[in-house]
């Protein structure tokens, strides 16, 4: 996989992860809980993420520069964390779980810089 295509798989499906947290976010802040499914679903997919980021880490290190692999770094941490922070919650109700909002936001926060810093620094490659 060349260098801009790998960087470009990676950087639509941080994007798409984003959209999906912000997404579930804003349920779980209008409902106050969501369904074991729905929260699940969507760590598995982060977790998923995350995994096809440490396969392709070789190549990311190889073609990448320093400073974007950083990005990709604290984004993929950011969301391992929104993965782990959906793990939470389950209390009482086998169905449906109270995940951490502010946690999730914090996640989300911290994925939106880093997608920022490489958004920036492709354009500033491309310029």
């Amino acid at each position: 996989m060349s260098r801009t295509t790998l960087k470009r798989d990676l950087l639509k499906k941080m994007i798409i992860a984003k959209i999906d947290v912000a997404a579930y976010l804003s349920l779980r802040r209008a409902k106050g809980y969501m369904s074991v499914v729905e929260s699940e679903h969507l760590r598995d997919n982060l977790f998923d993420l995350c995994t096809e980021y440490r396969e392709n880490l070789p190549d990311v290190k190889k073609v990448f520069l320093p400073q974007e692999i950083a990005s990709f770094e604290r984004g993929i941490a950011a969301i391992s964390s929104a993965a782990v922070c959906l793990m939470t919650g389950r209390h009482d109700c086998p169905h449906y779980i109270a995940i951490d909002a502010d946690k999730l936001e914090s996640c989300l926060d911290q994925l939106s810089h880093s997608l920022n810093g490489l958004l920036v620094s492709q354009q500033a490659i491309e310029a």
